[in-house]
């Protein structure tokens, strides 16, 4: 009994973090954009779409991008076409809410969305 238990925890504990491309398929738009290292709000509108077949397309302000994405344990990758692998960490990921983090020139940023329309 106690090796069976053993098993299912480890089992457990070794899923935990990890998310799959299938949870991002679909729509979402941002509710918040923090500078966690400052404590301020980015006051910038951002959207993403995931695709099926492993695509994603992003706005950020007037800024939008095109690619691929993948995810690898608890990091989310991107890649534009044309230019270099970025890579995010989840922090969640449910049905409608997704929160990821970034270091962008050494700013720790957090953002979150929701799934839209």
């Amino acid at each position: 009994m106690k090796k069976s238990i053993v098993v299912v925890l480890v089992f457990i504990l070794g899923c935990a973090g990890k998310y799959n491309e299938d949870q991002l398929v679909g729509s979402w738009k941002g509710v918040e954009w923090k500078d966690v290292t400052n404590e301020k709000i980015i006051d910038t509108p951002v959207a993403f779409s995931f695709k099926e077949d492993g695509r994603y397309e992003a706005t950020a302000g007037t800024s939008s991008e095109k690619g691929k994405y993948w995810i690898s344990g608890e990091n989310l990758h991107t890649q534009e076409d044309g230019k270099a692998e970025k890579k995010v960490k989840i922090t969640k990921l449910q049905n409608d809410t997704l929160v990821f983090q970034m270091n962008r020139a050494g700013v720790i940023e957090e953002i979150m969305v929701v799934r839209g329309e």
